[in-house]
């Protein structure tokens, strides 16, 4: 019989737990579940069925080894619950790692693609390279969905002519997924990580982290054919060009002519020379000098910025109409001989000029009444906190 029991207690004591034979008191039926309704729970179940001990037979004194081939995979389980003040769970001591055990099968990212069984559960290592939303706030993290963008040595070195493999992976993070501190703590940040996935779904294109799935943050222990841990990329991260097969939530390298420019969603707005901060005020007694509350001071030479999206020819989707919003050194790089001492620019400037590559996020597709693609400028994840891709800035300024 299995069963789930829900405790409150740290991830490292859940490790510490792992594997080990547990006395369990003041547990309490929480729910009676079955394959049907409870599908979560009996996909993570069928990662250890059939059982690594043969099974007994009741009323029989030697296994059956018959029954251990044929037994068909478990249709009920109960949900324990800990009762207030009685509910515990300890390890038994002296008791050796259980025979029932059976630790995750950790797979590279190139394998678990090139598996038909959609709805199982899957381990691996990888690369988190980008992920949306980028916030600084552990809290908000907590409590929102989170798409990671991820990568490993086998996607990284395929052959190119191996079309059905993408260079990255999504991996959609559910807000029911529980993250521990440390993972929270490198999603804040800006570096890139190697991250364990243990127990995820496999979905159509993607992974989901749910219920019962684990992110640990760690050195790789994997290792592939090559020798290499899968983690250890052989050197900077490349991405798939755009393309007809490029889908909805992915990122890709892009290269194109400018063509056109959304004169409807441009602006500009002055921040801080010193701090950044684009919330200034400005001060009428001060001949309408700006003044950064941040930093207590009148700002004399505030730094403009821009919002600008541009349509871009794209040799790889003839028949498509790309849009693409900039970062801010791409718009710089666009606009150095365009833009006037007011910071005001002539659109035909900018009309002609070749752009990438750069790094995007696919936003959204398209087809009808016309093939559009919106796609963000991005930078992945480095240990200098920029892209880790070379930049190549428009030719011809």
């Amino acid at each position: 019989m299995f069963g789930e029991v829900h405790l409150e207690f740290t991830m490292s004591k859940a490790r510490q737990l792992e594997g080990k034979c547990c006395s369990l008191v003041g547990m309490k039926v929480l729910q009676k579940a079955t394959r049907g309704r409870t599908a979560g729970i009996f996909s993570l179940i069928d990662t250890l069925w059939p059982p690594a001990v043969t099974l007994k037979t009741p009323g029989r004194d030697q296994p059956c080894e018959e029954i251990k081939t044929h037994l068909p995979p478990p249709v009920l389980c109960y949900i324990f619950t800990a009762q207030p003040c009685l509910g515990q769970i300890d390890i038994i001591d002296g008791d050796p790692i259980s025979n029932l055990y059976q630790p995750p099968v950790t797979r590279c990212l190139r394998d678990i693609l090139q598996m038909n069984d959609l709805g199982t559960r899957c381990s691996f290592y990888a690369r988190v390279i980008y992920q949306r939303p980028q916030l600084k706030s552990l809290l908000l993290l907590e409590q929102r969905e989170i798409w990671l963008l991820v990568t490993d040595v086998t996607l990284q070195t395929k052959e190119e002519s191996d079309t059905r493999l993408p260079k990255t992976l999504l991996v959609y993070v559910t807000p029911l997924c529980v993250l521990d501190s440390e993972v929270l703590e490198a999603l804040a940040g800006t570096a890139p990580h190697s991250i364990f996935f243990k127990d995820a779904l496999r979905d159509q294109g993607r992974i989901v982290c749910a219920e019962r799935t684990v992110l640990l943050l760690q050195e790789p222990l994997l290792s592939v054919g090559s020798g290499v841990s899968s983690c250890e990329l052989p050197g900077p991260v490349t991405l798939d060009s755009l393309d007809s097969a490029t889908p909805v939530n992915s990122i890709c390298s892009v290269q194109g002519t400018v063509v056109g420019v959304d004169e409807s969603t441009a602006f500009s707005w002055p921040v801080c020379d010193r701090c950044g901060n684009g919330r200034l005020e400005q001060r009428l007694e001060d001949r309408g000098a700006f003044s950064c509350g941040d930093c207590s001071r009148v700002v004399t030479s505030p730094v403009l910025k821009r919002h600008l999206q541009v349509f871009l020819d794209c040799r790889s989707r003839p028949q498509c109409r790309v849009k693409v919003k900039l970062l801010q050194r791409s718009i710089s790089s666009l606009l150095r001989f365009a833009a006037s001492e007011d910071g005001s620019y002539e659109v035909k400037s900018v009309l002609g000029k070749e752009v990438g590559l750069l790094n995007c996020f696919v936003q959204s597709l398209t087809t009808h009444p016309t093939s559009c693609i919106g796609l963000e400028e991005i930078e992945l994840l480095s240990a200098g906190g920029a892209s880790a891709e070379h930049q190549q800035w428009p030719q011809g300024l």
